[in-house]
């Protein structure tokens, strides 16, 4: 008789919650060893306190933040940003604690700002090489689990791809089966046509059953859902969402106790949110912090070759469409700062020397870190166009108005992709928006990070 373990990955979830929450205790002590190893003589008592409510808060903020949601088969940036969320949340609230009590002395601010940045660092890390490698030989040689695919589509291919180039999840695609209109026969896993799956899923101890069948296919579905109930597989119905362009969401709802699947929201609700914001805040102060030198150097310069105001205030669309008042250094001896004007182009006779220089280097975009600290702009999201603008290139520029679901950037995708001053057709605003669309269907803190990079190096050094 042949013996098999079969073991979920969601099983190690209990292990994996100690494990995170001991890393980190593990590091602050490590830390203190290495900068203070006095203290553990001199602030004995101090210490474990620390260690005792970080650990209490960590419990409670990774699961808040959703760091064991589905954490085993989930996608790897996704589970990145939640730790780092996590983190932040973490030492939020000792930082709030120690406000509090008034023992915000007694600890290193250089150990906290240390484990602050190397924790989710070795939690990403450990990630990688669990599923790379642990999860990897687990899932191939114990806890795989069978799984039948009903369907021989492009969704049903791209699931097996998945699950080929993911051995880590725990899952082995056993068979295909497909109506009998459909060509299955190409495919070297195929069994037969849908009639024969419930029994094979019998017969063969089955697991999971993912369904990737059109939607329109109702009947199919329905009959084949029925006969599955004489089994105890796990069923997956995966809808095809091809007939929408512009998808962003996918998660499900309930809404009037009814299931709905979300097909647009904004990828900045709730924790995600709140990690924008707080990146936003901290990064752009710190810009503003290094920089102000610099914009006192660029006021004293335009006031010296032109008349007129240091910043200029123009109309633009930000969050949900709603208008607000950009900042930006003058360039310009004139002053248009309504709703409707006439876009700069490369030899406007309007845009004065020092402006020129200034455009020239995306100087003149640096009091928008001003906007970024007010809450009505962010630093890396879609670009903010004019009003008009606007108006004119909504009505037939598809998918437009999706870049509006998000804080307007002072940098963004697009921008990195080349797509950035003047707009000369069509072409160049369709480009701009599918790539702002891309960064909303697959933004996280990493990619921020990275565009943020990209912008300081590709405008710091431009001949």
């Amino acid at each position: 008789m042949e013996w098999k373990i079969h073991i979920s990955p969601h099983m190690l979830e209990p292990v994996h919650r100690i494990l995170d929450v001991g890393t980190g205790l593990f590091l602050l002590l490590g830390l203190y060893y290495h900068f203070s190893p006095d203290s553990f003589v001199s602030k004995s008592t101090h210490i474990a306190l620390l260690v005792s409510v970080t650990a209490a808060f960590s419990v409670v903020s990774f699961h808040i933040a959703g760091v064991y949601r589905e954490w085993a088969a989930s996608d790897l940036v996704a589970e990145c940003n939640r730790i780092v969320a996590a983190i932040f949340l973490i030492f939020s609230g000792l930082l709030l604690s120690a406000y509090a009590f008034k023992v915000s002395s007694i600890y290193s601010r250089r150990v906290i700002l240390a484990a602050m940045f190397l924790w989710p660092v070795l939690l990403c890390v450990e990630r990688v090489l669990l599923r790379k490698i642990v999860f990897r030989i687990f899932a191939e040689n114990v806890a795989a689990r069978r799984a039948v695919v009903a369907g021989c589509g492009k969704l049903g291919r791209s699931l097996s791809a998945w699950v080929d180039d993911n051995p880590w999840a725990g899952i082995r695609i056993m068979a295909f089966f497909d109506s009998v209109e459909c060509d299955c026969e190409s495919n070297s896993l195929c069994e037969g046509t849908l009639d024969d799956l419930p029994a094979y899923v019998n017969k063969n101890h089955i697991q999971l059953v993912f369904v990737a069948l059109p939607m329109r296919d109702e009947s199919v579905l329905n009959e084949l859902l029925l006969r599955l109930e004489d089994s105890t597989a796990q069923i997956y119905f995966f809808p095809d969402m091809s007939i929408f362009k512009h998808l962003m969401g996918g998660d499900v709802a309930h809404v009037a106790g009814q299931t709905a699947i979300v097909l647009r929201s904004s990828p900045f609700e709730g924790m995600n949110g709140f990690l924008k914001r707080m990146e936003d805040l901290i990064i752009s102060s710190m810009i503003l912090i290094m920089i102000s030198p610099l914009m006192l150097l660029i006021a004293l310069g335009i006031k010296l070759t032109s008349k007129g105001p240091v910043l200029f205030r123009q109309w633009r669309y930000g969050l949900e469409g709603e208008p607000f008042q950009i900042y930006k250094f003058r360039t310009m001896k004139v002053l248009e700062n309504g709703y409707s004007f006439t876009p700069a182009t490369d030899r406007d006779p309007r845009i004065t020397w020092f402006g020129r220089f200034l455009r020239k280097n995306s100087l003149d975009e640096l009091p928008q870190f001003l906007n970024v600290l007010a809450g009505s702009m962010s630093i890396v999201g879609p670009r903010p166009h004019a009003v008009k603008m606007n108006e004119d290139y909504r009505k037939h520029i598809p998918g437009y108005m999706l870049r509006h679901i998000s804080k307007p950037g002072i940098t963004g995708l697009a921008q990195m992709n080349g797509y950035r001053g003047e707009i000369k057709n069509d072409e160049d605003m369709q480009k701009r928006i599918s790539f702002d669309i891309e960064y909303l269907q697959h933004w996280s803190v990493l990619m921020d990070l990275k565009i943020i990079l990209k912008t300081v190096y590709k405008f710091a050094w431009r001949q």
